[in-house]
């Protein structure tokens, strides 16, 4: 975009993604000014290093905020992305002015969520078909693992898996193998075999 200053802040919609320096820089057209498209513009996040920071780069499509560094039409940044009536907000618990979720959902439905529900509290990392998700339940005072359907995989080739606790129970449904290439040991205060 060329021409004079731009004061304040404008409605533009991603049109590119593909940076040709991978500086993670996006284009936007502004439907305001005719349609005219940006220069490559720098996106604004709580971080940002060598290396390193928060990114979540809008998607094509997607409408945002953009300013301009001292008014220079070819400075642009992205302040953020809007919702809107065409592009709504994933759903809340239904309880929104008790603002209890926080999320960050991707375009394929796998979601962050951290809910702050009063004696309900809980961090979960969920699938887009849920049927599989993390879920650290602080209320509960308990972690779940959850594979409604497939499997679940714990792998340390070149080191050791570990499980402590006060009671540990394994239970199958159908049958149960294990084996070992060198030495098993099964050693208790009472072992009972049935």
């Amino acid at each position: 975009m060329k021409g004079d200053r731009v004061n304040g802040i404008i409605i533009g919609l991603v049109t590119d993604l593909g940076d040709p320096e991978s500086l993670g820089r996006v284009r936007v057209k502004f439907p305001y000014l005719g349609d005219q498209l940006s220069d490559w513009a720098r996106l604004v996040t709580p971080m940002a290093g060598k290396g390193r920071g928060l990114f979540l780069r809008p998607e094509v499509g997607d409408e945002v905020l953009v300013a301009f560094e001292l008014g220079d039409p070819q400075r642009p940044y992205i302040l953020g992305s809007l919702w809107s009536q065409i592009d709504t907000p994933p759903p809340d618990d239904g309880q929104a002015e008790q603002n209890n979720w926080r999320f960050l959902q991707s375009r394929s439905g796998h979601i962050v969520k951290l809910d702050d529900t009063q004696g309900a509290e809980k961090i979960e990392i969920i699938g887009s078909d849920n049927q599989r998700r993390i879920v650290f339940d602080i209320a509960g005072q308990k972690i779940q693992i959850v594979c409604d359907s497939g499997d679940v995989e714990v792998s340390a080739p070149a080191g050791t898996v570990k499980v402590e606790a006060m009671t540990i129970e394994v239970k199958s449904s159908a049958n149960m193998t294990l084996e070992a290439t060198g030495t098993m040991t099964i050693k208790g205060a009472t072992v009972n075999i049935n």
